[in-house]
C-alpha cells in the first residue's frame, strides 16, 4: 500500500472512461495468453496506466489477489469502475479456465457497448446544436434588441399588435425577474429528477423515451440490443440464465425493459422458455424474437442473441442516418418559425408608423 501512495501522490485524479478499460482488458488478455501470472499482468499493466486512479486500484486488486481473493472477487470491489457484467465474465472465465479467452470477449462486447453510445450522440448531438443555438440568438434579441424597440414604440404611442405585447412582455420578465426564470428551471431539474428517482415515475418516464415520437424507436432499439448481447455474452461464457438475467436487466437503462426481463426471469423459473413472454412483447423486434425462439429450439441460444443483437446494431446504425436526415428539415422549420415571429413582432408596429406618416 505505501508503494501505490507513493506512486499516485502529487498526481491529479482523471475518470477512468470506457475506453481505458477496453485497453486495459485487451492487454490483460494477450499478456494472460502469453503464460504470465494474472500478478505480473496487473503489476505491469500498473506501472503503464497513465491514469493515476486506474494505476491505484489495479495495484490494490493485486494486494487482495495475493491475500487469497480471486481477480472476480477484486473486480467487484470496484462497481464504478467494473460493472457486474464485466466481474460475471470474469468469474466464468476463472471457472473455466478460459480467462484470456473470456477478456477478449469482454472488451469486444465493451468497444459495441461504447460504439453504440457514440451513434446515440451523433443522433442527439445535432438538434442539441441547434436548439442551443435557437436559445441563445433569442435570448440576445429578447435582452438586448427587443426593449430598444420597446421603447421607440412607447414614445410614439403606437398600437402595438398581439405578437408584439407577447415579445415584449417576454423580455420585460426575462430582464428584471431574470432570478425567477432561472430559479424555476432550476425547480423544474430537480422537480425530474426527484420524480425519476421514484419507482412510478421512472416507469413513466422510461416509457415516454420508449413511446416519443422519431426518438422513441431508436431508445427501444438500443435498450433491447444492449440486453440481449450482454445475455448471449455471459451465456456463451457459462453463467447460469438466471444470473445472466438477472445481471443483463441492469444493462438495458429503462425501467420498462427492465420490468419485461423480470417478467422473462419469472418465466424460466417455472421452466419456460425466454422467448415465449416476448411474443406478446411488442418493445423487440419480431425479428429478434423469432431468432431467440429458433435459437431456444436448436439448444443454440447464446449464438443467436448475439446474431440478434448485430442484426439490430446494423439496423440502429440505419435509424441514426435516417433520425438526422429527418430532424434536418424540423429542426430548419421551427428556427425559421422562430425567427420570424421575432421579426414580425418587431416589424408589424413599424409598418403601421409608416402608413400612418404616408397619409
Amino acid at each position: 500500500m505505501k508503494k501505490i501512495k507513493e506512486i499516485i501522490s502529487g498526481t491529479g485524479q482523471r475518470r477512468i472512461g470506457i475506453d481505458d478499460i477496453v485497453v486495459f482488458t485487451e492487454q490483460l488478455s494477450a499478456m494472460i495468453s502469453a503464460g504470465i501470472s494474472i500478478i505480473r499482468c496487473l503489476t505491469t499493466l500498473a506501472r503503464q496506466a497513465e491514469k493515476p486512479e486506474l494505476k491505484k486500484i489495479l495495484y490494490e486488486i493485486c494486494l487482495n489477489i495475493e491475500g487469497g481473493g480471486t481477480f472476480s472477487a477484486a473486480l467487484a470491489k470496484y462497481p464504478k469502475v467494473f460493472s457486474s457484467f464485466y466481474v460475471n465474465m470474469v468469474r466464468a472465465g476463472e471457472s473455466g479456465g478460459i480467462l484470456d479467452e473470456i477478456l477478449k470477449k469482454t472488451a469486444g462486447n465493451l468497444s459495441k457497448e461504447q460504439d453504440l453510445k457514440r451513434k446515440i450522440k451523433k443522433a442527439f448531438a445535432y438538434p442539441v446544436i441547434v436548439l442551443g443555438a435557437i436559445v441563445v440568438v433569442v435570448t440576445f434579441l429578447v435582452i438586448f434588441i427587443v426593449p430598444i424597440f420597446g421603447k421607440v414604440y412607447l414614445k410614439m404611442r403606437v398600437a402595438l399588435p398581439m405578437p408584439t405585447v407577447m415579445l415584449m412582455a417576454a423580455s420585460r420578465i426575462t430582464i428584471h425577474y431574470w432570478w425567477a426564470v432561472l430559479g424555476g428551471m432550476v425547480m423544474v431539474v430537480f422537480g425530474y429528477k426527484k420524480f425519476y428517482a421514484t419507482d412510478k415515475g421512472r416507469s413513466f418516464i422510461d416509457r415516454i423515451k420508449l413511446d416519443f415520437p422519431i426518438f422513441g424507436t431508436l431508445n427501444r432499439k438500443v435498450a433491447v440490443s444492449r440486453f440481449i448481447r450482454t445475455l448471449g455474452s455471459l451465456l456463451t461464457s457459462g453463467v447460469p440464465i438466471l444470473e445472466a438475467l438477472n445481471v443483463s436487466r441492469e444493462i438495458t437503462g429503462n425501467r420498462v425493459i427492465t420490468d419485461i426481463v423480470d417478467d422473462i426471469t419469472g418465466h424460466v423459473k417455472e421452466g419456460k422458455t425466454i422467448s415465449e413472454p416476448l411474443l406478446e412483447e411488442k418493445l423487440f423486434p419480431p425479428v429478434v424474437t423469432q431468432m431467440m425462439a429458433s435459437g431456444e429450439e436448436a439448444g443454440v441460444l447464446d449464438i443467436m442473441l448475439e446474431k440478434s443483437a448485430d442484426f439490430l446494431d446494423k439496423d440502429i446504425d440505419y435509424a441514426v442516418d435516417k433520425l438526422v436526415v429527418r430532424l434536418e428539415p424540423v429542426l430548419t422549420v421551427f428556427m425559421a418559425v422562430v425567427v420570424c415571429f421575432i421579426a414580425l413582432a418587431i416589424y408589424l408596429p413599424m409598418f403601421d408608423l409608416i402608413k400612418v406618416a404616408s397619409k
